[in-house]
C-alpha cells in the first residue's frame, strides 16, 4: 500500500486507553471509570471502516493471508506510537474454536502475533488458553447478546501468575471476547491484561 493510500486510512484516535472508544476530554472515558474492565489498555491501529473493513474481512474469511503483514505493520506502528513499553510483556492471540479454524484455515490472530511479535521482539506464546467450547459467532448476534455468548468460553491451561499479557486480536467490537479473556487470565494470575487489535468498531448511535 502507498503512502498516500495510508495516510487515508481510518486511524484511530482520541480514544480511551482502556477501550479504544473515541473521548472528547480525558484519558479515560466514563464507562471505564465505572465499571473498569478486565483489562488495563487497549491500543487499536484504526477505526473499523472503509477500507479497512474491506482489507480485513478479504484476510479473514476470503484467505488473502499476505494482509496479515499489513496487519502486523500497521499494528506495530500503533503500540509504538502509543508509547507502550512491551518490554516483559508475553503476547497471546485470541483462540479461535477448533472447528472455526478448521473451516477456515488458520486463525487470523494468531498469523497477526506472529509477525508482530518477530518485529516487536515480544514473546508469543501458544498454549495459554483455549477455547473451552465452540460459540456461536460473534458476528451473528447483536451486540447485548455477545457478553453471555462468550462467558466460560476459555479455559488458562499455564500457570500465568504475575505474567504481563497483551492479547493479539484482529477487531475489537463490544470487546466481549477480550473482556472473558482477560478475566481468565485474571482469574489464574496474570498481572495485567491488555489488548492490541487491528480495529475498534465504533458502537452504534443507538447503543
Amino acid at each position: 500500500m502507498c503512502d498516500d493510500c495510508r495516510r487515508t486510512l481510518p486511524r484511530a484516535a482520541a480514544a480511551c486507553r482502556v477501550c479504544a472508544l473515541p473521548v472528547v476530554a480525558g484519558d479515560v472515558c466514563g464507562r471505564c471509570l465505572a465499571k473498569p474492565p478486565a483489562f488495563e489498555r487497549t491500543v487499536a491501529a484504526f477505526t473499523y471502516a472503509y477500507p479497512v473493513d474491506r482489507l480485513l474481512h478479504a484476510y479473514k474469511y476470503r484467505g488473502r493471508l499476505a494482509l496479515a503483514h499489513w496487519c502486523a505493520r500497521e499494528l506495530g506502528e500503533a503500540i509504538s506510537a502509543a508509547a507502550i513499553d512491551t518490554a516483559g510483556v508475553c503476547m497471546v492471540a485470541m483462540p479461535l474454536g477448533k472447528a472455526r479454524q478448521r473451516e477456515r484455515g488458520f486463525n487470523q490472530a494468531l498469523e497477526i502475533a506472529r509477525l508482530a511479535g518477530a518485529s516487536l521482539d515480544v514473546e508469543l506464546a501458544q498454549g495459554f488458553v483455549r477455547r473451552a467450547r465452540e460459540a456461536v459467532p460473534q458476528a451473528a448476534l447483536a451486540w447485548s447478546e455477545r457478553a453471555a455468548n462468550v462467558r466460560g468460553a476459555f479455559v488458562c491451561d499455564d500457570d500465568v501468575r504475575g505474567l504481563d499479557i497483551a492479547v493479539i486480536d484482529d477487531v475489537m467490537t463490544t470487546g466481549a471476547s477480550l473482556q472473558e479473556l482477560a478475566r481468565t487470565l485474571k482469574a489464574a494470575g496474570a498481572h495485567s491484561v491488555q489488548n492490541w487489535v487491528i480495529a475498534r468498531t465504533l458502537p452504534p448511535l443507538s447503543a
